[in-house]
């Protein structure tokens, strides 16, 4: 009767565990994708990152310089000059002449012309002594200032002398005038009859011509 009970037992125990070994389902371990992760940037990170507003953007290179051409000098053969007014009075004479740009192009004029007096034979005239002068009898001063000619512009300046003489007094005559344009190395020659009887001739800065004569 117990070997019976024991047996009965055993059996229960294989069928237990028999029992839980079939309703057991088998597991397959199966890899699961995981979701694609963004990447947040840290805060130190953003901060960094951030990009400067445009309108905030410094340039610190150093910008092209821009280099204003003057015009050159005027040269000699692109002038012309001319008597364009007389003055006298009191013994005083004032001859007003004006350069002319006759180029296609514009150019410049600062300081004084030159001047050399001639006789009638070509030849300097003597005891004649020219000065440079701001003003005369019939001018205020005129401060040298560079005069910049378009085509077709004038300057102008004044060549001014006493011509007062005494008796015994034998003034020296001009036949020709050698006018020469500030800082340049050939002159323009004028026929002009002058008689500086004081051995002076004053000749002033060249000034812009506003209104052309």
């Amino acid at each position: 009767m117990r070997i019976l009970i024991m047996e009965s037992s055993m059996l229960l125990l294989l069928t237990a565990i028999t029992t839980g070994c079939v309703s057991s389902p088998s597991v397959t371990k199966q890899t699961q994708a995981l979701p694609a992760i963004t990447e947040q940037p840290t805060k130190e990170a953003a901060l960094t990152s951030t990009p400067t507003p445009t309108g905030k953007t410094t340039d610190n290179s150093t910008p092209e310089a821009t280099t204003v051409t003057n015009p050159p000098r005027c040269e000699t053969n692109q002038l012309s000059v001319r008597r364009v007014s007389e003055d006298a009075g009191v013994g005083n004479v004032a001859l007003t002449y004006a350069f002319t740009n006759n180029a296609s192009s514009p150019c410049t004029l600062y300081g004084y012309p030159g001047l050399a007096l001639l006789d009638a034979k070509g030849q300097p005239l003597e005891g004649v002594k020219v000065i440079r002068s701001k003003d005369t009898y019939f001018s205020s001063k005129q401060p040298r200032q560079q005069v910049t000619l378009a085509p077709g512009k004038q300057a102008s300046f004044q060549l001014a002398y006493n011509h007062i003489s005494s008796p015994q007094q034998n003034c020296p005559i001009s036949s020709k005038i050698e006018i020469t344009p500030p800082n340049a190395y050939q002159h323009l020659t004028v026929t002009q009859e002058i008689k500086p009887c004081t051995g002076k001739v004053r000749v002033t800065p060249v000034q812009a011509v506003t209104t052309q004569p």
